[in-house]
């Protein structure tokens, strides 16, 4: 995976993730809510960068979503006091494992894609 890629991936999941622990933070004090709007509008655009570099649309959304939802369970424990069950915890050790899967059937992409994406 060309590393211009998996940067910009990173940076999408961060950028959901903060937004999505803002979100949680917000319910207690709405000052949070236009970082909320922010970081989710700035995550989508960034996921769209991705996409126009040339990732597939299954790696990309599988790691996305799949890494979003383990690393806010996961800080939701530490930021906010919530507990993970037996069951989230598998269930996070399923996803990473499906996004494993995911990634490893994915053909490697094309370093250029200016044929796929019109401008």
């Amino acid at each position: 995976m060309n590393s211009k890629r998996l940067l910009l991936l990173v940076a999408a999941i961060l950028a959901e993730v903060a937004a999505t622990l803002m979100l949680r933070a917000s319910v207690t004090d709405p000052v949070w809510i236009p970082g909320v709007i922010v970081l989710y509008a700035t995550a989508f655009f960034i996921l769209g960068l991705t996409q126009r570099l040339g990732m597939s649309l299954g790696a990309v959304y599988a790691t996305w979503s799949a890494s979003g939802v383990a690393l806010v369970a996961m800080l939701g424990v530490v930021f906010f006091g919530e507990l993970l069950s037996v069951g989230a915890v598998i269930g996070i050790a399923l996803i990473i494992i499906g996004v494993v899967l995911v990634e490893s059937g994915t053909p490697e992409e094309s370093e250029t894609v200016d044929a796929e994406v019109p401008e």
